[in-house]
């Protein structure tokens, strides 16, 4: 379980920083949250329905945590939030 969180985690980190360092446009970014909650969405789903809350709660937890490490207006910020959000969005795959 811990071992999704970390990965998912280690993923946001990534975009985010490509995001803040100007190699990820804001039309990618979304393409690249899509496929962050689509892929989340797929790893969830093999996990019995019993452990998937606490998953999605560990990893919201960790993003927020990484939010407030980060300058509000940051670019880094707004990408992490926006992969935030997407973990409450249902897929349309």
């Amino acid at each position: 379980m811990n071992d999704i969180v970390d990965t998912f985690l280690a993923q946001a980190l990534k975009i985010a920083a490509q995001y803040e360092g100007g190699q990820v446009a804001f039309a990618d970014l979304t393409g690249l949250v899509d496929e962050f909650a689509a892929t989340l969405a797929e790893q969830l789903s093999d996990l019995p329905e019993s452990q998937r809350p606490s998953v999605t709660s560990a990893l919201e937890s960790r993003l927020e945590g990484g939010i407030k490490e980060l300058a509000p207006d940051s670019r880094a910020a707004q990408a992490l939030g926006e992969l935030l959000q997407s973990l409450n969005r249902t897929p349309i795959y």
